[in-house]
């Protein structure tokens, strides 16, 4: 049996600037996200402990973030600009 990937597509969002300015109070408030993921918590533990300097929290930050700005283009280039963000990518 051939497994078949799903390709995360882009999605067009109309920002709406009421949800955009709360979205930004609580990005502002706490900006840390969680989430349950076994695999991920191995892979990047395994990193940190061969990599010298490893940040297990910079590297969640760029995939996280490159792949938000894949999937929903118009809405991270808004939030970017918004929270003044200045990562290097």
């Amino acid at each position: 049996m051939v497994k078949k990937e799903r390709v995360a597509q882009r999605r067009r969002v109309v920002v709406d600037k009421k949800s955009l300015i709360l979205a930004r109070q609580a990005a502002k408030r706490q900006p840390r996200i969680t989430f349950y993921s076994p695999l991920s918590s191995l892979v990047l533990n395994y990193l940190k402990n061969v990599t010298p300097r490893f940040s297990i929290s910079d590297e969640v930050a760029r995939i996280v973030e490159s792949e938000l700005a894949r999937r929903y283009p118009e809405l991270a280039a808004t939030g970017k600009k918004i929270l003044r963000l200045s990562r290097g990518s």
